[in-house]
C-alpha cells in the first residue's frame, strides 16, 4: 500500500512539473515573439551608419542623391554640434556652414570639391572630439 501511495504521489508531482514547465515554455515563447517584433521594427545603427527603410529616406525622383546627402550631412552636423556644445566650444568653429553644405548637396556627388570640403571639416571635428566617424558614407 505504501508503495502505491508513493507511486501515486510521484506520478502527481511529475504531472504538475510537466504542466508547470509547459506554462513556462509558452510564456517564454510569447515573450520571445514580442521581443522579436520590437527588435525587428527598430532602426539599426552601426557605428553611426543607420539602415533605413525606403519610406524613411526616400531619394528624390530619378535617383537624385540630394535628399540622401542632405540627410547625411544633417545627421553628422547635429552630432558634431552637440559634441561642441558639450565641450563648451563654439559649434561654428567645427561645423560646416549652411552655405558649404548647400553647395555640397547641390553638387549631387560626395566626390565633388564642395563635398570634400564639408567631409574634411566634419572628419576633423569628429577627430577633435574623439567621435567615431561612420563606416558608411553615401557613395554617390
Amino acid at each position: 500500500m505504501a508503495d502505491a501511495a508513493a507511486l501515486a504521489r510521484l506520478t502527481r508531482l511529475v504531472r504538475m512539473s510537466l504542466g508547470f514547465n509547459l506554462v513556462l515554455v509558452l510564456v517564454n515563447a510569447g515573450m520571445f515573439y514580442f521581443l522579436l517584433i520590437f527588435v525587428v521594427n527598430e532602426p539599426v545603427t552601426v557605428e553611426g551608419a543607420s539602415l533605413r527603410t525606403a519610406s524613411d529616406s526616400e531619394l528624390a525622383n530619378d535617383g537624385d542623391p540630394r535628399a540622401e546627402m542632405k540627410l547625411f550631412f544633417k545627421e553628422k552636423t547635429q552630432v558634431l554640434d552637440r559634441a561642441a556644445r558639450r565641450h563648451g566650444t563654439n559649434p561654428a568653429d567645427v561645423v560646416p556652414s549652411a552655405s558649404e553644405i548647400e553647395a555640397a548637396v547641390e553638387s549631387r556627388t560626395m566626390h565633388s570639391p564642395e563635398s570634400e570640403i564639408v567631409l574634411q571639416k566634419l572628419k576633423e571635428g569628429y577627430d577633435y572630439y574623439n567621435l567615431t566617424w561612420p563606416v558608411a558614407v553615401p557613395n554617390r
